[in-house]
């Protein structure tokens, strides 16, 4: 039979002790640091960096180099000044930011939506194009309906008995145009008579659509245009 596992009597203050706090430095206060020694000051020219020591046996295996002699003071003054060119690129100017003292964290303004960025923007305060269209096809829309129940307005229901008058008035002018068609010749030999011949073609089967349509559909609203039109 194995052993059991060790647990240790104070588990639950062991696993507190290794668990990390955040931000430990809120709460327990500045650090102990050494104090600066008084005799510690910045004094003349600490930070001026210095030359290496030179110890003697420098320039044996070496070349002498020489050094390149400055002219006079008289010649450098008749000498015309040469202008210095500055790149301004080099001189752009810091993006500007905010820092949290607490935390230590630096981020941008315009990133942290401090800083104006949309009221300069050209289009600032304008409908967008979208809605825009949007609103022109809503407005065609409205504008096509109330098209449409005006002349439905104007409109009338062709009643049952001028249905069928119409029917019977477009077969007989069907029987009428086809008996005409029926005695042209057999042989066309002039523009004229080959024109005839296409216009009845053409008329024949315009009122074969009328009398179909007529036929099929028992309910027909019509309008006063299309009355006075009507064949």
């Amino acid at each position: 039979m194995c052993d059991q596992r060790y647990v240790p009597k104070h588990l639950a203050a062991i696993l507190l002790e290794q668990k990390p706090v955040k931000q430990a430095w809120k709460t327990m206060g500045l650090a102990k640091l050494e104090l600066p020694s008084p005799s510690n000051y910045l004094k003349k020219n600490a930070k001026r960096p210095k030359a290496p020591e030179r110890t003697g046996t420098e320039g044996i295996h070496k070349t002498s180099t020489i050094t390149k002699v400055r002219p006079p003071l008289h010649i450098l003054a008749n000498q015309p000044l040469t202008p210095i060119k500055r790149d301004l690129l080099a001189d752009v100017k810091p993006k500007p930011s905010r820092v949290d003292f607490a935390q230590a964290h630096k981020e941008l303004l315009q990133s942290a939506g401090l800083s104006p960025k949309y009221i300069i923007k050209k289009d600032y305060g304008q409908v967008p194009t979208y809605l825009q269209q949007r609103r022109a096809a809503e407005q065609q829309a409205r504008d096509d309906q109330a098209r449409l129940e005006k002349e439905m307005q104007a409109t009338r229901q062709v009643s049952e008995e001028e249905r069928k008058a119409t029917i019977e008035g477009l077969k007989k002018k069907w029987h009428e145009v086809h008996h005409e068609y029926q005695g042209l010749p057999f042989i066309l030999y002039t523009p004229s008579q080959k024109a005839r011949k296409i216009h009845m073609e053409e008329q024949l089967t315009e009122l074969e659509k009328h009398i179909r349509l007529l036929e099929k559909f028992k309910t027909i609203y019509i309008s006063d245009a299309d009355a006075n039109g009507c064949p």
